[in-house]
């Protein structure tokens, strides 16, 4: 069983392509009772987007703890001026906790490189039970 298509014409006059909404002959952007909404909808699709650039507008280095730690600030702070919607927020803190793990298993490799350099400089130790 197919689903019916849309049976207004566009604005260019070709017909719509869209499926019909259930028990209607018309998809969502051609039902009249509903163009309030889908203007509703685009306008907090807008303002998301818009809040979403201005969260890119504040591109950092974000590669040292106190990079992090300001970015992290930064989010807290416009989220709560109502800047940046929540959602946005919070994929971009989770971004920053991934970021904290990729940092920290960096500076461990860092660290443990020196380390291996150091005791290849050293003659290899016997060691015995005590």
């Amino acid at each position: 069983m197919s689903q019916p298509v849309c049976t207004a014409t566009t604005k260019g006059g070709s017909a719509c392509r869209s499926f019909a909404l259930p028990e209607r002959s018309t998809c969502l952007m051609h039902t009249d009772e509903l163009r309030g909404q889908v203007a509703a909808a685009r306008r907090r699709g807008g303002t998301v987007a818009m809040k979403l650039r201005v969260l890119q507008g504040k591109r950092q280095k974000l590669d040292t703890p106190k990079a992090l730690v300001k970015f992290v600030s930064d989010v807290m702070q416009d989220t709560l001026a109502g800047t940046i919607e929540p959602d946005v927020a919070r994929a971009a803190l989770y971004a920053v906790s991934i970021q904290r793990q990729l940092l920290e298993s960096s500076t461990l490799e860092q660290r443990l490189a020196s380390l291996e350099e150091r005791l290849g400089d050293q003659p290899a130790r016997k060691w015995r039970a005590g």
